[in-house]
């Protein structure tokens, strides 16, 4: 793979995206009901008034479905082949990375680091920066691939960081 097609992508952040979802009272009792999760928190608004946060919460790790890859955005880019943000740095490394014969796709980690909890109402945002790419082949049992690392960063209207979320990445 040709390093220097994808230099110029590291460290770059997006532009400031919308989330695709207000954070709601049903998505939240939803998450909540599939997950059989009976916090007061997100659950029992009488409760979740008296408390210090005054109002429902979403539970934390709802942030990236509230944001990120709606059903109509995936359908667009995996069948249609029309990204929702081409100018991002990821969309423009998936070219590359097609483009150069890695077709092989497989996460290997992800983290989250929360700031701010998330409150029923909220409306988000997320950037996105690609933040590490291998610049030479890694040798698996997937065969020759490259690693790399992206970086969402979501907000609330406030402009508030809520959460860091990395992404790492092997393509082969």
């Amino acid at each position: 793979m040709d390093y220097s097609k994808v230099a110029p992508l590291v460290g770059v952040a997006s532009e400031v995206h919308p989330a695709h979802d207000r954070v709601t009272v049903e998505d939240v009792d939803r998450w909540c009901q599939v997950l059989q999760d009976t916090n007061p928190l997100y659950t029992d608004e009488e409760y979740a008034k008296k408390s210090p946060h005054g109002g429902l919460l979403a539970p934390s790790g709802m942030v990236h479905a509230f944001c990120v890859g709606s059903l109509k955005a995936a359908i667009d880019q995996f069948v249609h082949g029309k990204f929702e943000y081409p100018k991002d740095a990821n969309n423009a490394l998936n070219v590359i990375i097609e483009e150069e014969g890695y077709t092989g796709v497989m996460a290997t980690a992800q983290r989250q680091q929360h700031f701010k909890r998330i409150k029923v109402g909220d409306e988000l945002h997320w950037t996105l920066t690609l933040v590490r790419f291998s610049d030479y082949d890694h040798i698996t049992r997937q065969g020759a691939g490259r690693k790399y690392q992206i970086l969402f960063q979501f907000y609330n209207q406030d402009n508030e960081l809520l959460c860091k979320q990395s992404f790492d990445v092997l393509v082969y």
